[in-house]
């Protein structure tokens, strides 16, 4: 026997009355469970349960407010929505009824955030200046926040830039940049009363109120927690956003006066979207899935990437038939988001267009890099502020001057024991370069803004520049796109000054362009914004940024990149290792899609098969399941209420695992890249090893030789017999001990293009002549090597001399 009830009453049911109810994965289906229409008579009690739905002149709509609906089979009870699509009094009312995250759908579709019901606002209680408190509890979170407690972040956001009239008075004036929460060491958070700003094209003096100019930006994990309050279900099993990296997640806004009133209502700083909007938007980026349960009140959140990589349970017991497997078409994932924000549109959509032609891995980075000059050749190009090349102009010592030895007459030259090697010294190679085409075209990178750019070493000149908001999209041959375009915007990071402007208090740093206007909710504060619709402070598109804290500094970021290249270390001691972009091996693909993006490509079935169970409740649409060895997720699961002891039940499955021979990392060809992903290194551009067959060397092999053999020298002037530095030809050369490849003592670099000398033995080889001089007056430096005594070896010293160059983490 099966009841549906609504408003607590039971409603008419035909004799033999069944209904069939499909749960669906919120991976694959973003609509959630409800039953398949079913249409019940149009007795009185239903009729006045209903709401009349066949008469015409009702006056209201049978589903607006949501109309709760129970269904009741055995001991199967489940709550939900129903949704009436069909009213006569002669064919009755039909509906369905939606359950979990289908009640969420119908609510969340046209629902904005700000009209979540119940959002708080944060008050100071009984504060005699409760603006002052607010500026000091913004000041205590910018240098000392608790990400995993603080329900807000504060960083300086640039909102709106806006120039004058260049014919005006003002001609040569520089920008006016509007930025939210500028933090001084004078006067911390607090703002001026009068602040400068553009209206129409000229330059004026505007009055502010207090506390103009502070907003807070309220974390994800905080929002997540709201929407889902809204709903009436608590999040179990913890909240994925508030763990590591992404509890530093905030979500923007562009509120100028939401302190003014001496308290921060939470609607006032939500973006303009819904919330079936920011949950696709953490689908996209993230991989975000959510699951509800109304009849627990709960809701899990986990990320895909996590779903797919965990254990799995034994589905063969429950079989009652035999499988149906659909091959799919073989997909690849393809990322996109919106870069309307005035900078953030890439230069190309994809990052393979871009660098076409050009080798990521040998990308050349640093700072400014619009600005760079080459100062070596089209072919070798040495870019003054290229931090990644590994070009040095090292000193290079003379060759050193001594006597070559005297070839020996024929008589008693021997090829077999002389092996003559002459000095020579290493030149300094200028290292690794990027790779070029023929039009001298090189990669580079700009720190923390992520920016690229292709550099024409000809010229002398930026060929062309774009930020780093490329989509992944890399277009496989013969696989079709899984596309997901998310709803939030790309904001790019950019160097700000506003000194000497009067714009408000003085920055001058990095800073995100948020560039959408100041918005007012309390108060009017004119601009030339005001006439650009898109730019006006009317809206607050959806945006996400890193809110890092550094020295007791807090700032805005899309990935954890320092102005030096390095990772950046937070106060907490960690280092950030997730990026906000697509692209690349700290990127969002990466780091959330690419085990996704594989089973799409080679690993896309889907299988029915027929199981009986006990319990509906058994199957949970967020497991993995093993069927006959292979994993899979469940995709929908239909049945057929009443039903008896055992339950049939049509399962389809997604399988999760792939088959066939392939090399998943060369098919999906994730840039070998990240920012921060790289190391300093020494290189070598001296190695004193070749010059050590010095004077003294011989000097020294031939003491050897003296000393070993008592050797003594005869004769007379002109007819002179003894072994000297002369007497010693060299043959070979070894390295003796340690090397600064394998040097325990060898010292960490510090930073790019640092030198340094060290020194380490050496032993030399000589075979030791008998000198014959017959130098006198008139024959100065007549001399021959004659009888070949012996072999000696003599150790010396020599220098290795090293600088530091940038290396990718492998």
């Amino acid at each position: 026997m099966i009841q549906i009830k609504t408003q607590g009453e039971q409603l008419d049911l035909p004799a033999g009355f069944s209904v069939e109810i499909e749960d669906s994965s919120p991976i694959f289906n973003e609509r959630g469970s409800q039953s398949v229409p079913a249409t019940v008579p149009a007795t009185r009690r239903n009729i006045r349960l209903l709401g009349a739905p066949h008469r015409i002149d009702t006056g209201y709509d049978p589903n607006n407010p949501a109309r709760s609906a129970e269904v009741i089979s055995g001991g199967y009870v489940r709550s939900g929505v129903m949704n009436i699509t069909e009213a006569s009094k002669r064919e009755g009312i039909t509906f369905n009824i939606g359950f979990d995250n289908s009640t969420a759908y119908s609510k969340w579709i046209d629902r904005k955030l700000a009209e979540l019901s119940d959002l708080p606002t944060l008050t100071p209680g009984d504060q005699r200046d409760p603006i002052s408190w607010l500026e000091n509890y913004f000041n205590m979170i910018y240098a000392y926040p608790q990400p995993l407690n603080d329900d807000f972040a504060i960083f300086p956001l640039t909102i709106s830039k806006t120039s004058p009239n260049s014919d005006s008075s003002n001609r040569g004036e520089r920008p006016f940049w509007e930025i939210l929460n500028v933090v001084t060491s004078e006067r911390g958070i607090e703002q001026p009363r009068v602040v400068k700003r553009v209206i129409n094209g000229e330059i004026t003096e505007v009055t502010v109120p207090r506390g103009y100019c502070i907003s807070p930006f309220l974390r994800v994990w905080r929002v997540l927690e709201l929407i889902f309050a809204d709903l009436g279900v608590t999040i179990s099993g913890g909240n994925p956003f508030k763990k590591g990296e992404l509890a530093l997640l905030v979500v923007l806004n562009n509120a100028a006066d939401v302190c003014c009133r001496g308290e921060v209502r939470y609607s006032e700083l939500m973006p303009d979207c819904t919330v079936s909007e920011f949950l696709n938007a953490l689908w996209v980026r993230f991989g975000l899935v959510y699951n509800i349960n109304n009849d627990t009140g709960t809701v899990t959140l986990r990320f895909l990437k996590d779903i797919l990589t965990s254990a799995d349970r034994d589905l063969d017991p429950d079989i009652a038939g035999f499988e149906k497997i659909t091959y799919e078409t073989p997909q690849y994932v393809k990322l996109s988001a919106k870069t309307s924000i005035e900078g953030a549109a890439p230069a190309t959509e994809r990052f393979e267009d871009f660098i076409k032609g050009l080798d990521v891995s040998k990308v050349r980075m640093g700072y400014d890099v619009s600005q760079w000059t080459n100062t070596g050749t089209p072919e070798e190009p040495d870019w003054d502020g290229d931090l990644n090349d590994s070009w040095v102009d090292p000193y290079e010592p003379e060759d050193p001057e001594w006597p070559e030895p005297p070839e020996p007459d024929d008589d008693y030259w021997d090829d077999g024991d002389y092996d003559f090697e002459r000095s020579s010294v290493k030149a300094a190679t200028s290292g690794d370069t990027a790779v070029t085409t023929n039009s001298n075209t090189f990669l580079a990178r700009e720190y923390i803004t992520g920016d690229w750019y292709r550099l024409d070493s000809n010229n002398n000149t930026v060929k062309q520049a774009s930020t780093a908001f490329f989509n992944w999209d890399p277009q496989p041959d013969g696989l079709t796109a899984f596309e997901l375009n998310s709803d939030d915007e790309c904001v790019p990071i950019d160097e700000v000054s506003n000194v000497g402007t009067g714009a408000g208090p003085e920055f001058n740093g990095w800073c995100p362009l948020f560039l959408a206007g100041a918005r007012h909710y309390h108060s009017y504060i004119q601009s030339d914004d005001d006439d650009d619709t898109e730019n006006s402070g009317d809206t607050t598109p959806l945006a996400f940024m890193f809110a890092y804290t550094k020295d007791q500094k807090s700032f805005g970021r899309i990935n954890g990149e320092g102005g030096d290249g390095l990772p950046i270390t937070l106060d907490d001691g960690t280092k950030p290792e997730l990026s906000l972009l697509f692209q690349f091996k700290d990127g969002l693909f990466a780091k959330f899609w690419r085990f996704y993006d594989e089973i799409l490509r080679h690993g896309n079935r889907s299988v029915e098969i027929p199981v009986r169970v006990n319990k509906l409740d058994m199957y949970d649409l967020l497991a993995v399941y093993r069927l006959k060895g292979i994993r899979c997720l469940i995709d929908t699961m239909t049945y057929s209420l009443p039903a008896g002891r055992e339950i049939p039940v049509e399962l389809k499955l997604r399988t999760i695992q792939t088959h066939g021979h392939y090399d998943i990392a060369k098919e999906q060809n994730i840039p070998d890249f990240s920012a921060s992903s790289r190391h300093l290194e020494w290189r070598e551009y001296y190695d004193g090893f070749e010059d050590t067959d010095t004077v003294e060397a011989r000097r020294e092999a031939a003491k050897n030789y003296i000393s070993c053999y008592e050797y003594e020298p005869h004769g007379v002037d002109g007819d002179y017999w003894c072994v000297d530095e002369r007497s010693a030809v060299f043959k070979s050369r070894k390295r003796v001990g340690r090397i600064w490849q394998n040097d325990p003592t060898m010292p960490a670099p510090a930073h790019h293009g640092q030198k340094i000398s060290r020194t380490y033995r050496a032993r030399l080889y000589y075979d030791i002549y008998e000198v014959h001089d017959r130098t006198d007056e008139e024959n100065p430096g007549d001399y021959d090597l004659v009888d070949l005594l012996a072999e000696e070896d003599a150790t010396v010293f020599y220098t290795v001399k090293l600088y530091a160059v940038w290396v990718m983490d492998k």
